[in-house]
Order: C-alpha cells, then structure tokens, then sequence
C-alpha cells in the first residue's frame, strides 16, 4: 500500500512537470486577406549642454500604419503598409514645432501632407525580420509630387525624402518594433536575445532579452530588458557628427499568440553619453517611452 502511494505521488509530479514544461510558439502569424492597425509613439526629454550652456526640449513622435497582409510568400508574408498618420511636436528654447500630416492651411505647406496613405511593401518572416522593403522610390515621388510642382522643388525634394525614406532605413525602422520572437518554441520564464539595428538620424544598435512571464486567455506577455549602443558618424541637418552613447530600455509587451499582432507595448528608455559636431563637445542625456498599440480592423 506503502509503495502504491509513493508511486501516485511521483505520478503525479511527473504530470505536474509535464504542465509546467508546457512550450508556446510564438510568431508573427497574419492571415492573408487580413488588415491590422499599428499606432508607435514615442516620447522624450532631451537634454544637452554645448559649452556649458544648458539646453532642453522635448519631443513627441506619432506614425499611424494600415498593415493589409496581401499573400503568401513561402512561410513569409507580403505586406502593403500605408501610412495613416505622421505627427512631430518639439518645444524647446523658446520655440514650438508642430507638423501633422492630417492639418492643411491656406497658403501653408505642410511637408507631411503627401506622406498620408503613401506606403511600401514589407516581406515579413515569421519572428519579426524584415525580409525586404519595395516601393519605396514611387512612394517618394507620390510624396513629393504633392509638395511642390516646381522642377528644381521637385528634384531637390525628393533628393531630401529619399534620406529619410529609404528602402533600408524603413526596413530597420520596422524591424525594430516587429522583431521580438524567437526562433523556436519557449516555455514560461525562458528567454532569448533579438539584436536590432536603426538610424534615422543617429545609429542605434539594441541588443534586447526578451522572457516569456505568462499566457493567458491567448495573450502571451513578454519582459523586455536590453543595452543600446550608439557609436559612429552621421549627418543632420547637413551637419556632420559623432556620437558615443550607450543606454538602456526596459518593459514589456502583449501580443496574441494566435495572430502575433502586437497588441500593446510599452517600453522606457535612456540613452547618454557624448557627442561632437564641428569639433564641439555636447553632453547628450535623453529619456524616453515608446508605446505600440495594434489591433485588428477587419
């Protein structure tokens, strides 16, 4: 009886076991026919001091995307991304800058006007890497075509656009939010590293752990703790610079298992250290939080 009862105790820790070796696979998985919404905000405090003179602003930045997921391209998907939404607000030293691709004023320009419904096609793997980005250079000219007739304008204009909007800058731009599975199944408090890399104006490398703390009700949430480096030379502006940063960035996000669509993110980040332009020393310190909501619309 003595051992009958020792082997219903084992029997049952091996179940026990067995439940909590549960693995989940976790990847992006859009139905083709399907459109999701992702609106990715980011705010921050910037502080800087330039020969011991002090300056702060600080800045919020709005992109809203229509992902329409239009086949199926192995295990990949294809998908036209058309931007909804654009906003930039800057205050600092006295000055307030406003730009919203939503807002037309009579006899005032607005640069990002032309941006709304533009878009590319992304090919998406399954943990988030962007395969490739196309359509990049008509989405440039639809832009510029509606900022300016003039020849010169238009030139000179899509020479600007194509800095900022270029197939590889996009590709890391959405990689760097889109890039967080794992390349095989995981369990409850297993971990894994994603590397990213971005430069819209400075180079940013994020080496990021992400851990799987729990499911529930199909919504996996993911623990997020990295290290960023920023070192090496860009330009800005028409400036050229330097920098040597390092920080961090800290958080977590929900995503559906069933689907990957990032349901909500949230994550803190600093980044510090120095940089130079024109052979002129700048402290650099910034603070920020970064917030991605997603969700289905058909």
């Amino acid at each position: 009886m003595k051992a009958i009862k020792i082997l219903s105790v084992i029997l049952c820790l091996l179940s026990l076991s067995a439940f909590g070796q549960k693995t989940y696979i976790l990847k992006q998985e859009y139905p083709v026919g399907k459109k999701y919404s992702y609106a990715i905000n980011s705010d921050q405090i910037i502080n800087q001091k330039i020969d011991g003179k002090e300056i702060s602003y600080i800045q919020n930045v709005g992109t809203d995307y229509i992902f329409n997921i239009k086949s199926l391209k192995g295990i990949d998907k294809t998908i036209q991304v058309t931007y909804k939404r654009l906003t930039i607000k800057s205050v600092g030293m006295g000055n307030e800058l406003i730009l919203d691709s939503d807002k037309e004023e009579a006899g005032k320009p607005n640069p990002f006007s032309g941006l709304k419904n533009a878009g590319f096609s992304m090919l998406l793997a399954s943990n988030g890497t962007v395969k490739s980005i196309s359509g990049v250079d008509k989405m440039v000219d639809s832009i510029a075509a509606k900022m300016t007739t003039d020849t010169a304008q238009l030139k000179q204009m899509k020479l600007s656009l194509g800095k900022q909007f270029n197939a590889e800058v996009i590709r890391q731009t959405m990689e760097s939010s889109l890039k967080i599975f794992p390349d095989k199944a995981v369990k409850i408090g297993e971990s894994w590293v994603v590397n990213t890399k971005m430069q819209i104006t400075m180079p940013i490398e994020a080496i990021t752990t992400y851990t799987l703390k729990e499911v529930k009700d199909n919504v996996a949430t993911i623990s997020i703790k990295g290290s960023l480096i920023s070192k090496g030379n860009f330009e800005t502006m028409g400036n050229k610079m330097q920098t040597d940063l390092k920080g961090m960035n800290i958080g977590d996000a929900q995503v559906d298992i069933r689907t990957g669509i990032i349901l909500n993110s949230h994550t803190r980040t600093e980044l510090y250290g120095k940089m130079k332009a024109s052979e002129q020393d700048i402290d650099f310190d910034l603070e920020g939080i970064n917030k991605i909501v997603g969700k289905e619309i058909n």
